[in-house]
């Protein structure tokens, strides 16, 4: 087996992640193949496990890529509109972060049947470092002060439903689809941001 040089290392993982989203993105978790994989990425497929354990490892590393990027650009809303109230900065970050959901359709995979299949071929570490994700990301809310009346992993769990939700709403335009989301952030935010 070749050695890889630390700038082909590079960019075989970037071909796996950039191959490994439109692959899961187009068929989804359970349908794609490490052969899939390997070959979408022109490299042997004892090559991937020198980078991956399981194609599930990859999955996890391509989803915290887009939240990495969707949680670069919230703190941005955050940092512009610290005029504004509480819920109403929590409010725009939600709008801002769905809208960026759309640049990254495998966030919309994101759900219970995906995350038990994962939990089953990942270890309890790598599951925890995943999910410690969504904490993390209640934790930048209050660091640019968005207090809270429940703990950060509350918070977290309830911001999960939301997007759980959100990704379920059947397709009845736009429109429809903002008013609820409208709604349902509206209603949440009142229960969970402290009142100013």
């Amino acid at each position: 087996m070749p050695r890889f040089s630390e700038k082909e290392k590079e960019r075989i993982k970037q071909k796996l992640l950039t191959e490994g989203e439109h692959l899961f993105t187009a068929y989804g978790l359970k349908k794609v193949t490490i052969d899939d994989l390997v070959a979408a990425a022109n490299i042997a497929k004892a090559s991937f496990y020198k980078f991956y354990d399981g194609k599930e490892y990859l999955y996890l590393d391509i989803v915290e890529t887009a939240q990495a990027d969707i949680f670069t650009s919230l703190e941005k809303v955050l940092d512009e509109n610290k005029a504004y109230s509480a819920g109403e900065r929590v409010k725009q970050v939600f709008l801002k972060m769905y809208e960026l959901m759309l640049k990254y359709p495998i966030l919309s995979q994101i759900n219970a049947a995906n995350i038990e299949m994962i939990s089953r071929k990942v270890s309890e570490q790598r599951l925890a470092e995943f999910t410690e994700q969504n904490v993390d990301a209640v934790n930048v809310l209050v660091r640019h002060g968005i207090p809270f009346v429940y703990d950060t992993k509350t918070v977290s769990t309830v911001f999960g439903a939301l997007y759980g939700a959100w990704i379920s709403l059947p397709d009845e335009g736009d429109r429809r689809k903002k008013q609820v989301i409208d709604i349902m952030l509206s209603g949440i935010i009142e229960q969970i941001v402290v009142s100013e």
